[in-house]
């Protein structure tokens, strides 16, 4: 029966699009653990947990609506934003006309601790609450924006776009519960109506951000004594006008903003020149410094994106990324490593996690040009996994969508790290006969059982291979997939892979050389190619000279390779090489230089 009212109370507040918030995919980020991040899709109306060490494979889901609506998007939640905290039993969501909580059987924050997501799905409840401290009038009118909760559930915010700012008690949601209230009003502190974009808790816990379009409201929540002024209906706000500071990198053009947050003594804002009509260029990421003479801050750079661009999806350096237009939420990933600071970036349009690596510009004030931007790429294509009929049938989970097994192909050592783009990872492939560039999906499943090149065999060492992953995408109207591209036709993804700090996703032009090792997967069983096939960098125009003796080779490798199989349960000969027979792992395809190392199943 609590189920039958929570379902029914939830139908009421679904399916009500917002005119405003343009584009569907992941809306909104709350970072449980710098490994793990639980964001919110609008593409497939779900809670995903999403592991940023394995490539963005997604560990856990829960799915906003009644299954009952699944062939009928416009009845879904259609969430805008997330938040929890390390003690909550809850996770709180925002759609435009209504506030969620979503029941735990335990933190989230314990979950990632036990590598655990599996009862988000099987024992979470969503449910609507409207506090008795908040005027009803604000209810259901399309004005709700973003939530917000303190890392230590002290205190949390809603935003509403004519009413200011609300409160409630992450700890303990209940609707009698005597901390909500209504404790900024528009008109306070120069906050306007129909301007708040943005909230978050800073680190100190001594104040929230309120981004806008133009500006931003510091406002305090912890005096000195450690009393809350809200809470005394006193708003104490510094006003930051972005626009002022950063519209002269665009020659004064009109500028918007939708998120700000900070890290030590400098502000990073989510922003873009506004742009006209029917123009979709990508956000941009600025940098402000606070300087403690001035008290004030200043020196907006931009550090990462271009906006001016279209929306696209090309990872590198700051200066070469490139992100969709519709992101509009952006949080600081809690990091083991004091002098690490990574910024997650939910970007909608590309329906993939963002991460931006500011380390350097925090930690040396004036490395700008030194963040590192990568991807986490999590749509394994969920809406079909997920809605389709054929996918249910055949009992498919967005986690099992995850990884795919098989067979691979390599050979590791310096000897046989190559310059190669796309195309000429594919061909060496091909040459062979035996396989093809692996997706993500096979990567993580190698990679998480230890199967991978290295240099040299250290956990320490990169490995860095090409993917068959498009980063192709588009501008969803609706919830779905897209039927056709918008951008990145020309982009393939290459792994990079540490068994120290995991793997992560890079979208590079297609035509570009990069460092990579050979990595096949496909036809055959498990087995290790020794790389003679080769040509170094240095050999290159002698390898498009001697294409007939390259494809002579081929078949003849192709042979050893039959044989080998047929061979590889049977005695081996005295004559059979060594390095097929003691010094190598055959039952799971580990290179010679590497014993079975399980370490890396963690990351998956």
């Amino acid at each position: 029966m609590k189920w039958f009212l929570s379902s029914l109370l939830l139908s009421v507040f679904t399916g009500l699009a917002s005119a405003d918030l343009a584009g569907h995919g992941p809306r909104a980020i709350y970072p449980i653990t710098e490994r793990f991040v639980a964001l919110v899709d609008s593409s497939v109306d779900a809670v995903l947990i999403v592991d940023n060490k394995a490539g963005g494979a997604v560990v856990g889901h829960y799915v906003l609506h009644d299954e009952s609506v699944n062939d009928n998007p416009d009845r879904w939640v259609n969430p805008i934003s997330i938040t929890s905290c390390a003690d909550c039993n809850h996770i709180f969501i925002t759609n435009p006309f209504m506030f969620f909580k979503i029941g735990l059987e335990k933190p989230l924050v314990d979950m990632a601790r036990n590598l655990d997501f599996s009862s988000l799905n099987k024992k979470s409840q969503i449910t609507p609450v409207w506090f008795d401290g908040w005027n009803p009038k604000y209810q259901n009118d399309g004005k709700i924006r973003m939530v917000s909760a303190a890392a230590d559930g002290s205190s949390g915010y809603v935003t509403h776009k004519s009413g200011g700012v609300f409160s409630f008690n992450p700890l303990s949601p209940d609707k009698e519960d005597p901390s909500a209230k209504h404790v900024i009003k528009v008109g306070e502190a120069g906050i306007e109506e129909n301007d708040i974009n943005g909230i978050h808790h800073t680190s100190s816990l001594k104040n929230i951000i309120l981004t806008s379009s133009k500006y931003v409201h510091i406002v305090k929540i912890m005096s000195s004594d450690g009393s809350n002024p809200l809470e005394n209906d006193k708003v104490t706000a510094y006003k930051l006008p972005l626009d002022y500071h950063c519209d002269y990198l665009y020659g004064g053009s009109d500028m918007t903003f939708m998120d700000m947050v900070i890290i030590d003594d400098y502000a990073f804002v989510l922003g873009h020149p506004t742009p006209e009509k029917g123009q979709h260029n990508g956000v941009a990421i600025y940098r402000l410094t606070w300087d403690d003479d001035d008290e004030a801050w200043h020196n907006c750079v931009q550090i990462a994106g271009s906006g001016l661009k279209d929306a696209g999806w090309v990872d590198g350096s700051g200066k070469e990324a490139q992100f969709s237009a519709t992101v509009h939420d952006i949080a600081i990933l809690p990091t083991n490593d004091s002098q690490s600071h990574i910024i997650a970036l939910p970007d909608t349009g590309n329906r993939a996690v963002r991460l931006i690596d500011v380390s350097y510009p925090v930690e040396t004030d004036k490395a700008t040009d030194k963040v590192r931007v990568y991807s986490a790429p999590y749509n394994e294509h969920l809406y079909e996994v997920m809605y389709s009929s054929e996918a249910s049938k055949a009992g498919m989970t967005p986690e099992l969508a995850m990884v795919q097994d098989g067979k691979s192909y390599y050979h590791g050592g310096l000897e046989n790290l190559y310059t190669m783009n796309f195309n000429a990872a594919q061909d060496e492939c091909a040459r062979v006969g035996i396989g093809r560039v692996c997706t993500l999906p096979e990567i993580r499943a190698r990679f998480a059982r230890g199967q991978y090149p290295t240099p040299d065999g250290d956990d320490e060492s990169l490995t860095t291979v090409w993917m068959n992953e498009d980063c192709s995408s588009c501008h969803l109207g609706d919830p779905g997939a897209c039927e056709s591209s918008d951008w990145g036709e020309d982009y393939k993804m290459i792994a990079i892979f540490r068994p120290v700090t995991g793997l992560e996703a890079q979208c590079v032009n297609n035509e570009r050389p990069v460092d990579t090792y050979s990595m096949c997967c496909g036809v055959g069983g498990p087995a290790v190619l020794d790389g003679t096939y080769l040509k170094s960098t240095s050999q290159e125009k002698a390898k498009k000279a001697g294409i007939s003796f390259g494809a002579i080779f081929a078949f003849m490798l192709v042979g050893v390779a039959v044989y080998g199989v047929y061979m590889r349960k049977r005695a081996k000969p005295t004559w059979w090489p060594k390095f097929l027979r003691q010094d190598r792992k055959e039952e799971t395809g580990h290179a010679p230089h590497r014993e079975v190392d399980l370490r890396g199943r963690d990351y998956i």
